[in-house]
């Protein structure tokens, strides 16, 4: 059984639905968002995670050195920090989540259309990131796949143009607006 979406088609749903939240949510909040989501990228992803699982199994023997000891203590190399691909995710979940909440308590909601059409732009580069992450996690997960799907998962990075293009209309919206707003005055 298939989808009925093609790749595309099935992106662009994604995309539509980080470009709503983002106009509800105003560029302010999306902005503490994009920060906690690239924060997440960064952390969870596969090459990153276990450079710093392997810095933290070789911190004792660094400080045991440091310290003058004349035996290294024996650290165990971990195949992973996050220790495992569903713990990777959980942790990419949790981040993202906290970032919305940050968002939403530092800042009030946006009043101005401006504010709104702005929020666009940093929401529709979460969004992005958040499909690079979850296409990369669903096509394979420790060298197999975890799920099968008819379709292939896009790579987002092949529609920057597209991003872009979003993110110039959201700019010129939100400055007709204010111009409409600043001329009524």
């Amino acid at each position: 059984m298939s989808l009925p979406f093609t790749e595309q088609q099935c992106f662009f749903v994604a995309i539509l639905v980080f470009v709503v939240v983002g106009f509800q949510r105003g560029w302010r909040r999306e902005l503490v968002s994009l920060v906690f989501i690239l924060l997440a990228s960064f952390l969870v992803h596969q090459d990153t995670s276990n450079a710093v699982g392997s810095f933290i199994n070789r911190l004792p023997a660094v400080i045991g050195y440091a310290a003058g000891a004349s035996q290294q203590p024996q650290t165990s190399l971990a195949t992973g920090f996050l220790g495992g691909p569903f713990w990777s995710l959980i942790i990419f979940a949790a981040l993202v989540a906290l970032g919305y909440y940050v968002g939403n308590k530092a800042f009030p909601r946006p009043f101005t259309p401006q504010e709104r059409f702005i929020g666009i732009v940093p929401a529709v580069i979460a969004g992005a990131f958040v499909l690079g992450y979850l296409s990369n996690y669903f096509r394979t997960t420790a060298g197999r796949s975890t799920v099968s799907v008819d379709v292939q998962s896009p790579d987002p990075l092949n529609y920057v143009a597209i991003i872009f293009l979003i993110a110039i209309i959201a700019i010129t919206v939100a400055v007709i607006a204010s111009r409409r707003k600043a001329a009524k005055k």
